[in-house]
């Protein structure tokens, strides 16, 4: 399920305990997964048509309307696929 929507997964700078990744989606199904994602989260906060703050299984991560998806502070990618899993589901 994730190959439908994820292009490819970037780690991003983060402590050595803990990662960051960023999520890009597929272009040509980016409204769809976005669309999927938010409407399982919480919407914790906005700023209208850039960027959406949620929370998912106890997760914070951020939605940017170009098709990524930032998730910060996770174990390892294996704790992201899960997430990624359970939101694109």
């Amino acid at each position: 399920m994730i190959q439908d929507y994820v292009s490819r997964i970037e780690e991003a700078c983060g402590s050595s305990k803990t990662k960051d990744y960023i999520v890009i989606l597929k272009q040509d199904k980016r409204e769809e997964a976005l669309k999927k994602a938010l409407g399982k989260s919480r919407v914790l906060a906005e700023v209208h048509g850039m960027a959406v703050k949620a929370s998912f299984m106890s997760r914070e991560f951020t939605a940017f309307t170009n098709g990524r998806l930032m998730f910060k502070s996770l174990k390892d990618r294996e704790e992201l696929k899960t997430l990624l899993e359970e939101l694109f589901e």
